[in-house]
């Protein structure tokens, strides 16, 4: 099933967990008893990885003498008197990485008396680079970003032990205890919190065009799903940059399956899963899925998304390099992600439209409520006391002063207030110097933030985002773990995955694609339906 993009997988067995009364020979012992296990278990560099530094962290934890525990927790007693240095690795989605050195950013890390030391990854290659630092077994930051924390190779390193269960502290601080338990439900291994949810709408997905195209030719906002065929093809026969060329594209299509998913709910279908009538049902086996390829292989074969979508790993370059006219994705990426398209182009318009009819009515993919976790690993947070000073700075992240700084900036550069409200000097502006540069380490909602006047076009898809909650379609295992699916996820998904693909290219007919679902659930498809009825059901009789 293709929930969250690009995966790695590893499966580690349980490995026994050395006790502080151990002698030195034990803990050699435990070393030799690692290598022996990557070594003979066939398993890759990312399984070798996750074993080894599971390992290291509790023979770390194991090797403390009472001594030394006693001036750790001195150490956590007294409060630093200097700025406290936190390492992280954090993506981003902006033209450039957020500048360190930026005012903004100096102001947060004064605030939160923090000196950050910040590992920037562009989007694109985040979930590799976090994959490969994992395998490596070497330091790794004291707070790491998780795109897809419902990774196989995510929850087996924390059940073996990888990153710190933060659960029982949040109670002690003033903001983190004040996080929507609903959302930590969903982040959950076994019960378990093993890191911190950054805050977003449930749904904030929605339709961004190309305006000057649309005033180029005629065009009126689209009501409906067929009136964004009509959009979609005009934008690719109709010359909407007129420059002459038939070299347009009405929507951007890359390889994950967000969009797919967008127009699957749109279409009635379900979001990933379907429990009804007593039965767990996967989309692909609904007669919605089938609808939707082929409707996107009808825009293969008219030219309206790239040919060459297998390949693309975010549909927003295309949109930056003005071919093409359609963006599908977050509302808020409208005034940050794409500052190429301008540079290219003084002239371009986008605008966030509405989300249109489908055969149901208004209906899009409903998320998690969060987006990536924060989490701790231990071989860089190597003691209580340093976890809660990261947890302060993480706290610290929810008070007003820093909310209002993400969200309007230094009052007299980038807003000023007007009869008691505040007031944007110059979106732009804003946008570069401080939300480009700030966002990404947000965990809370702008609750906090001070009331005001905002950006006519973020005031516009701020209202599309709310409305859109009551138009989502939740996904009914998005809390739950199935032991199958984290054995066999990445094989079963690229069965799928691959049949969708080739459907919409033209390569395999329905009946093909019926017998890649029947290859999907005999090797491990069903097993991971059953495994998902009984979680639900018995997480509905609570």
């Amino acid at each position: 099933m293709d929930r969250s993009g690009d995966r790695a997988w590893a499966q580690t067995p349980s490995l026994p967990v050395p006790s502080r009364d151990w002698p030195i020979n034990g803990i050699t012992n435990m070393v030799q008893y690692a290598r022996r296990f990557t070594m003979n278990t066939h398993s890759s560099k990312l399984k070798q990885g996750v074993a080894v530094i599971a390992l290291l962290s509790v023979i770390t934890a194991a090797c403390g003498t009472p001594e030394e525990k006693k001036q750790d927790k001195a150490a956590g007693a007294s409060a630093p008197e200097g700025p406290v240095t936190i390492s992280m690795m954090n993506i981003y989605q902006s033209a450039e990485p957020p500048k360190m050195d930026s005012e903004a950013m100096k102001l947060l890390q004064e605030y939160t008396n923090t000196k950050l030391n910040i590992t920037w990854v562009p989007n694109a290659s985040y979930s590799e680079k976090v994959n490969a630092s994992i395998a490596a077994a070497g330091e790794l930051p004291q707070v790491m970003l998780i795109k897809d924390d419902r990774n196989p190779a995510i929850i087996e390193a924390a059940r073996a032990g990888m990153f710190w269960e933060v659960g029982p502290y949040l109670k002690d601080y003033p903001n983190l205890s004040k996080l929507d338990k609903t959302r930590f439900n969903n982040i959950a291994i076994d019960g378990k919190t093993y890191g911190i949810y950054r805050w977003r709408p449930i749904a904030r997905n929605g339709i961004i065009l190309r305006k000057d195209w649309l005033d180029n030719l005629g065009l009126q906002e689209p009501k409906t799903i067929d009136d964004l065929m009509n959009v979609f093809k005009a934008f690719t026969t109709g010359d909407p940059d007129k420059n002459g060329k038939n070299d347009t594209y009405g929507l951007s299509l890359d390889t994950g399956g967000a969009l797919f998913s967008h127009f699957l709910t749109e279409l009635g279908g379900p979001n990933n899963w379907l429990y009804k009538d007593g039965a767990m049902v996967p989309a692909f086996m609904t007669k919605e899925y089938m609808d939707t390829m082929k409707l996107l292989r009808q825009m293969f074969q008219d030219k309206m998304i790239n040919s060459d979508f297998p390949l693309v790993k975010d549909r927003i370059v295309l949109v930056n390099q003005g071919k093409a006219g359609a963006y599908i994705g977050a509302y808020d990426d409208l005034n940050a992600r794409f500052t190429d398209l301008y540079k290219n182009n003084p002239n371009a318009k986008l605008d966030a439209y509405p989300n249109v009819q489908g055969p149901a009515g208004v209906r899009l993919q409903g998320g998690t409520g969060y987006n990536s976790v924060f989490m701790f690993p231990k071989t860089s947070v190597k003691t209580e006391a340093e976890l809660k000073k990261v947890l302060t700075f993480m706290d610290k992240l929810g008070d007003e002063k820093v909310i209002n700084l993400v969200n309007w900036g230094i009052e007299g550069k980038h807003y000023k207030m007007e009869n008691g409200k505040a007031a944007r000097i110059d979106e732009k502006v804003y946008t570069d110097e401080v939300y480009n540069n700030l966002f990404q380490l947000m965990v809370f909602d702008n609750e906090k933030m001070l009331p005001g006047k905002i950006d006519p076009s973020v005031e516009k898809y701020t209202k599309f985002i709310n409305d859109n909650e009551k138009y989502a379609v939740m996904d009914p295992t998005i809390n739950l773990i199935s032991n199958t699916y984290m054995e066999k996820g990445k094989q079963l998904d690229s069965i799928i995955v691959d049949a969708r693909t080739k459907f919409i290219m033209g390569e395999l007919d329905e009946k093909g694609f019926e017998q890649m679902v029947g290859d999907w659930r005999k090797n491990g498809g069903d097993k991971i339906i059953a495994e998902y009825k009984e979680q639900y059901e018995k997480n509905a009789k609570k």
